[in-house]
C-alpha cells in the first residue's frame, strides 16, 4: 500500500476549515449486541483504506495517510439521553485523528447507532452503503456465516476526477464564460441568519438541528401520482416549494431578486467504468440553476423548470465540467451562490433485520465542525429520501444561523405546498 494518497481537485473542497461529515443514524429495537457491532464496524473498516486513514497537509496539498494500528477507530457504546443524538451531530472528527466513528447510543426501546464519515473520503450514497454493508456484516456474524479471517484491503481508491473524461483548456474556458454570462443580473437572494444577527443561539441545543418533514405512506403515494400526471419529477416539485418558502421569509428589500437552487449530482454512474456505490470517495458534483421566484408563483411550472434544466444539464455533462473547472469558478463565489442546495438520496431500502431486531428507521445528512455565522446568509439545505415508502426531507442548520422559528416556517410552508400538490391527484373515472 501506498503511504499517502493526495486528495483530488474535488477533494480538497472538504480538507478546509470548515469540515463536514456525512453522518447517518439507524434506529433498531430489540436489543443490539455491542460486541457484535464492534466486530461488523472492523469488517467494513478491513475493506476500506479510506477509513483507516487520517488527514494531513504539507507544502504539497492535503493527502491521506495511514493509521497505526492502535490509532484505528473502535465502537463507542454509551447510554442515551434526551439529547444524546444531538450531541452525537455535533460532535466532530479529531483533528489528525480518524476519519469515521460509530457510536451505539443504547436505549430502554431503541438503540440508534450513529456514524459519521469525513466528506473526504465520501459522499452522500457511499455513506448510505457503508452504512447499510455495517448493518449486513453484523447480521452475517449473528448467524455465524462471517468468515473469522478476512483480507484487509489496502489499495486507495482512485477520485472522481481521475475517472472523468478528460477535457480540454477550451472546452473549461467556454463553460466558465457560460457560467459568467448565466450569473448576470439580478443577485441570488437567500435566508438571513437572523441567529446570528440577533446573537439568540441555544448552544443546550445543540449547534448543528435537523428539521425533518415527513410524509405518510398515502400522501407520498399522492405525491407521487400528482408528479406524474403533471409530468414533473419530485425533485423538481420540491425544489419549487422550497424556494417559495425562502422568498416569503425574504425580507422586502429582496423582492428583486433571483433564487438559486443548487442540485447535488452523481457522478457514479457517468463514469466508465460505472463506479460501486460502497467505493469511499466524493462522487457528487452539483448544478445550480437561477431563476424568478416571485409570490404566487405557478410552482408546478417552476418545478418543471427546475427538472428540465437539470435533466438537460445532466445531459449535457455539465456537473463532470463543473469538477473540471472548479479552480475558476471558485474564484469567483457569486457562481456558486445559492438559496437552497438540495441533496437527493432517492429510494433507500433499509438492510434487513437481523433475528431479534427489527430496524425501522435511517436519518441521514451532513453536519459541518464550523458555522459560517459570519455570514449575512446562506441556503436552506435538504437531504431527500424515501424510507418504507415514506418520503421525507432532512433540514440540517445551525442554530448560529437561523433561529428555530425560520426553519419552522420552511417546514409548515413546504408540507402545506406538498399536501396541496397530493391534494391535486386525478380522482379515476368511476
Amino acid at each position: 500500500m501506498d503511504m499517502r494518497r493526495n486528495l483530488s481537485r474535488s477533494e480538497n473542497l472538504y480538507a478546509g476549515e470548515m469540515r463536514t461529515q456525512a453522518v447517518r443514524t439507524i434506529t433498531v429495537r430489540g436489543g443490539v449486541d455491542p460486541d457484535a457491532l464492534g466486530a461488523a464496524f472492523a469488517a467494513v473498516l478491513a475493506d476500506h483504506p479510506s477509513l483507516r486513514s487520517r488527514l494531513e497537509q504539507d507544502a504539497e496539498g492535503s493527502f491521506l495517510s495511514p493509521l497505526k494500528p492502535d490509532e484505528l477507530p473502535r465502537l463507542v457504546v454509551r447510554a442515551d439521553s434526551p439529547d444524546g443524538l444531538v450531541q452525537e451531530w455535533n460532535t466532530p472528527l479529531p483533528l489528525g485523528g480518524p476519519l469515521v466513528r460509530a457510536v451505539l447510543l443504547t436505549g430502554e426501546d431503541e438503540d440508534t447507532l450513529v456514524l459519521g464519515t469525513d466528506h473526504a473520503i465520501c459522499d452522500g450514497r457511499s455513506a448510505t452503503a457503508l452504512c447499510v454493508r455495517l448493518w449486513q456484516y453484523y447480521a452475517d456474524i449473528k448467524a455465524g456465516t462471517h468468515p473469522p479471517v478476512r483480507p484487509v484491503r489496502e489499495d486507495w481508491p482512485a477520485a472522481i476526477d481521475d475517472r472523468l473524461a478528460p477535457v480540454t483548456e477550451t472546452d473549461v474556458a467556454a463553460y466558465v464564460q457560460g457560467r459568467l454570462d448565466r450569473a448576470e443580473g439580478a443577485p441570488v437572494g437567500a435566508l438571513p441568519y437572523l441567529a446570528a444577527r440577533s446573537g439568540e443561539v441555544a448552544p443546550q441545543q445543540g449547534r448543528t438541528q435537523s428539521r425533518r418533514l415527513q410524509l405518510d405512506v398515502s400522501e407520498t403515494a399522492s405525491l407521487l401520482a400528482f408528479a406524474r400526471s403533471a409530468g414533473v419529477s419530485v425533485h423538481g416539485l420540491v425544489g419549487a416549494a422550497i424556494l417559495a418558502a425562502v422568498r416569503s421569509g425574504l425580507p422586502a428589500e429582496y423582492a428583486d431578486h433571483r433564487l438559486g437552487c443548487v442540485s447535488t449530482v452523481d457522478l457514479r454512474e457517468r463514469v466508465e467504468p460505472r463506479l460501486s456505490r460502497e467505493v469511499m470517495v466524493p462522487a457528487a458534483s452539483w448544478y445550480q440553476d437561477l431563476v424568478d421566484v416571485p409570490e404566487g408563483a405557478d410552482l408546478v411550472a417552476l418545478g418543471r423548470r427546475l427538472a428540465t434544466g437539470l435533466g438537460a444539464a445532466v445531459g449535457r455533462g455539465d456537473p463532470a465540467l463543473e469538477l473540471q473547472s472548479l479552480d475558476r469558478l471558485l474564484a469567483t463565489p457569486h457562481l456558486l451562490a445559492a438559496s437552497v442546495v438540495m441533496t437527493n438520496i432517492g429510494r433507500v431500502t433499509l438492510p434487513p433485520s437481523p433475528p431479534g431486531l427489527e430496524i425501522t428507521d435511517m436519518r441521514g445528512f451532513a453536519v459541518s465542525s464550523k458555522a459560517p455565522s459570519f455570514l449575512q446568509h446562506g441556503p436552506v439545505l435538504a437531504v431527500l429520501m424515501t424510507v418504507r415508502d415514506r418520503f421525507r426531507i432532512e433540514m440540517p442548520y445551525s442554530t448560529e444561523c437561523f433561529t428555530e422559528e425560520q426553519m419552522d416556517a420552511v417546514h409548515d410552508h413546504v408540507r402545506a405546498t406538498l399536501r396541496e400538490f397530493a391534494d391535486r391527484v386525478p380522482v379515476p373515472a368511476g
